[in-house]
This record gives C-alpha cells, structure tokens and sequence, in this order.
C-alpha cells in the first residue's frame, strides 16, 4: 500500500458515498467500512491505516489548526484529528491543495454551503469525520472475525514498522505561529477570515486553540497541551474584526 493506491481507495470511498448519498457521519462509516472490507484483505487494511496515519500527520500546521476554528468554530485536540481524516475524505486534490493553503478550504462546496451541486453529489455538512483508524479497525474485524479489537493494535503495529513512510510535504514547509493571534489568522487566511468573521466576536469568547509544535510521528499529532486556560482564546474571539 502505497500513496497512490491510497488515494485510489479514498476516490473509490469517496464514489460510493456520492452513489448512496451519505451525507452523515453514520452513512459515511458505513461507505468506508464496506469499501475497505470489501476491496482490500486484512493485511491490506493495516497498510491502509498505517499509509493513513501519515497522511494525515502531514496536515498538522498551524495554518490548519485556524483553517479548523474558522470553519468549525473550535478546535480540540480530538476534534482537530477528525478535522485531518475528513479533509483527507475530501479527496486527494483538496487534501493537497488545503496541505498548502488551507484558505483553499473557502471554496469548498460544504465550506460554501448547500448548493445543488453539493445536493447532487451527496456531499455532507461539515468537514471532521470520526475517524479513519476506526472505521479501519471495524474494517479488520470484519475480514478477520476476530473477537477483541485489541488485536488489530496488536497487528497495525507490527505493519507500521513494516510500511514505508507516507509523505506528501506541502511547498512550504510549517512555520508554527500563534493560531490565537486574530491578526494572524486574517494575515495568513484572509479569505476563511472574512467568510467566517462572526468567529472573532464576543459571543465566542470560549474559543480554546491548541498550539502546533514539534516534529510528528505515527501514532502521535503534533497538536501539543492547550494554552493556558480560556484568556487567550477570549483575547482572540473578542478582538474586534
């Protein structure tokens, strides 16, 4: 399992979801489950997760942590992780192009949103989906039969060390920068900025944004603890547009 065939198992996950229109997180499951199930074997799937994982570290920038509370309106660090797998669901294109301008999210048809374009092609309502690793493990288990899911830890492991490291670096590389900055976020994504202005008022003072730091690693995001307490998020949400 390289990156190419990666990407062509998500295009054929992202086909199956256009074709019975799931446009939730439970229909979306299912379309990933049964794709990886039934087109790949056990060992097939591990590769698939581990090919994933990388990817997905790939897009843990600064720049994507503000392209999250901007569309979403908070960030976390288990939020931010099913922010990565659904811009990755997005497609190759996408997932490339937010890797090096996540501003690009602006024209999204879910970040536009509803259209009839986006009703014909059963796209969902929200980026962060919940999450490639788990519907791989329910994938494994259903090609396996096994009965205690912690096998599957057991045996992505020995496949990570086994399976080259994916890596799909953006054109620049991550300058970390204070994702609480408003100033910063309007400089550095200036269109998401102005299409979700309402992110900066007041009534969203309880914005919490994690700091990016530090090399990745599988099995590790690069998002570090949060910054302390809720003051610089509220400094930042109150900062008048």
């Amino acid at each position: 399992m390289d990156v190419e065939r990666f990407w062509l198992v998500v295009d054929e996950i992202r086909g199956r979801a256009e074709e019975v229109g799931a446009q939730d997180d439970a229909a979306l499951w299912d379309c990933v489950v049964d794709v990886l199930a039934g087109r790949l074997d056990a060992q097939e799937i591990l590769a698939f997760n581990a090919v994933a994982t990388d990817v997905a570290h790939q897009a843990d920038t600064s720049a994507m942590v503000a392209a999250m509370f901007l569309i979403e309106g908070y960030v976390s660090d288990d939020t931010f992780m099913d922010f990565r797998d659904g811009v990755i669901l997005l497609g190759r294109r996408t997932f490339e192009a937010a890797l090096n301008d996540p501003d690009s999210l602006v024209d999204h048809p879910i970040v536009v949103g509803s259209t009839p374009s986006a009703r014909v092609a059963g796209l969902r309502g929200e980026i962060s989906f919940e999450s490639i690793v788990s519907t791989a493990v329910d994938a494994w288990v259903r090609v396996t039969g096994a009965e205690d899911e912690d096998d599957f830890w057991e045996a992505a492991s020995e496949v990570e060390n086994e399976t080259p490291a994916a890596r799909v670096a953006p054109a620049q590389p991550d300058e970390p920068w204070d994702v609480s900055d408003p100033d910063e976020i309007r400089r550095r994504l200036p269109r998401l900025a102005e299409r979700f202005a309402e992110r900066f008022k007041p009534r969203l003072s309880t914005a919490r944004l994690p700091e990016v730091t530090g090399p990745s690693t599988r099995g590790a995001a690069r998002l570090s603890t949060f910054q302390d307490g809720v003051d610089r998020g509220r400094e930042a949400a109150t900062h008048e547009a």
